[in-house]
C-alpha cells in the first residue's frame, strides 16, 4: 500500500471515529469524501500502436523512430521504448507522460545515433497506467515490431599504393606461391608431407634415403593467405577496429590476385578462394562478427588440414596480453609456415609478462614470426601500407 494510500484511508478512519464520538452525522458523512477517491474508477488501456522508422544499416548513422499509441481511460499513462547503452539519444525523447480522459494519442518521437554493430531487438515498450492521485499503479509491457541490424561501413583501401612510409615489417613473400598449378620447373627434392600428390613421389630418393620422397617444382600463381581473426570477449571496444583491419586486408589480397581464408576465432571459417567473389563472402561473414569464446589452439585444430593443403601466410589480428599466442604461433612455425602477429594496443599496454610470453614465441620461430603493434588511433590504410610493399 501505497503512503498516499494510508493517509486517505487514515484520514476516513479518523473522521469515522470523530463523527461517532460527536454523533455527528455531517463529520460522518464528511468521512465517505476519501473514501471516494479510493473507490474511484481509473485506468488506462492500450487500444493501438502504430510504429515508424527509418531503415539505417551502418555504425554512425540516425535510427529516427515514431511511436503513435491510441490510449482510452482515465488516468496517467507513463510509456518508455528502452534503448541500449551503445544507442546515443541526439534528440526528442524516447519516454512521455500523458493525463488520459477518455480516448487521447500519445506520441513518441526521437532520433538516436548508432555507435556499434550487432542485431537489436527493440520490440519492448514500457507502459504505466496511474491513479491520478498518485494512490496505485499498474505496469505492462507491450510488443512492437521494430528489429534492428547494424553493420560497420568498411572503407576500400584506395590510398594504400600512394602512401610512402618505411615498412617495418614486409610480407613481400606473399607474392610467392606454394599451392597452385605445378610447372615444370624442378625445384627441389623433399620428404613427403600431408597433401603431395602420389605422382610427385621420387621412389630413387626414398629408396636412397628410407624415407618418403617427392618432387618439388615451382607453382604458378600468388601465395594463399589466411586472416585469423579474434573474436573473443576481451577484444572489447576493439573488435571493431579488428573487423575493419582483417576487412581491409582481405581486399587488398584478393585484390591482387591471392587466394585469401578467414578463420573468425570464435566463429565460422571460410576456406581459401580468389577474386572478388571471395572477397564478397568474407565481407558478408565480417558484418556479422559477435563476442564469442574459442582458444588459439582450438580455432588452429579445426582448419588445420587446410593450413597442411595450402600453405599460406598467417595473419593473426588479437590481443596478446589476454590472448598469449605462444603455443599458436609455434604450432604455425612446426607446420613450416610464417606468420605475421598484429597486436591491437587499446588504452591499457600489454602487461610485461604477456610482453615477455610473445617475445620468447618470436625468438622459438626463427624470424618465421613477425609482430606489429598496430595503434587503433591511425586510420587503416596506414597500418596495411606499413604492412605490404
Amino acid at each position: 500500500m501505497r503512503e498516499v494510500t494510508k493517509r486517505l484511508v487514515n484520514v476516513a478512519l479518523f473522521l469515522v471515529v470523530l463523527g461517532l464520538i460527536t454523533t455527528s452525522k455531517e463529520i460522518l458523512a464528511t468521512a465517505i469524501i476519501p473514501l471516494t477517491f479510493l473507490l474511484l474508477p481509473y485506468g488506462v488501456k492500450v487500444k493501438s500502436v502504430e510504429v515508424k522508422r527509418n531503415e539505417p544499416q551502418y555504425v554512425g548513422e540516425l535510427l529516427e523512430v515514431e511511436i503513435k499509441i491510441e490510449c482510452v481511460g482515465f488516468g496517467v499513462a507513463k510509456f518508455l521504448h528502452k534503448l541500449p547503452e551503445s544507442f546515443e539519444l541526439v534528440e526528442g525523447r524516447n519516454a512521455v507522460t500523458s493525463f488520459v480522459f477518455g480516448r487521447r494519442r500519445v506520441f513518441l518521437r526521437y532520433e538516436a545515433k548508432l555507435n556499434e554493430r550487432g542485431f537489436y531487438e527493440l520490440d519492448e515498450l514500457l507502459f504505466e497506467s496511474e491513479h491520478p492521485l498518485l494512490i496505485s499503479k499498474k505496469l505492462k509491457r507491450l510488443r512492437i515490431d521494430l528489429k534492428l541490424e547494424v553493420r560497420h561501413r568498411f572503407k576500400r583501401l584506395v590510398r594504400v599504393e600512394t602512401v610512402r612510409v618505411k615498412t617495418k615489417s614486409p610480407v613481400s613473400d606473399v607474392d610467392v606461391s606454394k599451392i597452385g598449378v605445378p610447372s615444370t620447373d624442378f625445384k627441389e627434392i623433399r620428404e613427403y608431407s600431408y597433401g603431395d600428390p602420389v605422382k610427385f613421389v621420387n621412389w630413387k630418393a626414398t629408396a636412397r634415403t628410407g624415407r618418403l620422397m617427392v618432387n618439388r617444382y615451382e607453382t604458378e600463381g600468388k601465395k594463399t593467405v589466411w586472416i585469423f581473426l579474434d573474436a573473443n570477449a576481451y577484444m572489447g571496444n576493439l573488435l571493431d577496429y579488428a573487423v575493419e583491419l582483417a576487412s581491409a586486408l582481405a581486399y587488398h589480397f584478393c585484390s591482387r590476385g591471392h587466394k585469401v581464408g578467414l578463420h573468425v576465432i570464435g566463429g565460422k571459417y571460410l576456406y581459401p578462394d580468389v577474386g572478388g567473389r571471395q572477397f564478397r563472402r568474407i565481407f558478408d561473414e565480417l558484418v556479422r562478427v559477435d563476442y564469442g569464446r574459442e582458444d588459439l589452439m582450438s580455432a588452429l585444430e579445426r582448419v588445420k588440414r587446410f593450413l597442411l593443403i595450402y600453405k599460406p601466410f598467417v595473419f593473426l589480428i588479437t590481443r596478446v596480453e589476454y590472448s598469449k599466442p605462444r603455443d599458436f604461433v609455434s604450432e604455425i612455425v612446426k607446420m613450416g609456415l610464417k606468420c605475421q602477429v598484429l597486436t591491437l594496443k587499446g588504452e591499457l599496454e600489454c602487461d610485461e609478462l604477456a610482453k615477455r610470453v610473445f617475445e620468447l614465441s618470436r625468438v622459438t620461430a626463427k624470424r618465421r614470426v613477425m609482430a606489429l603493434d598496430v595503434d587503433t588511433t591511425k586510420p587503416i590504410y596506414s597500418v596495411v601500407a606499413r604492412l605490404v610493399k
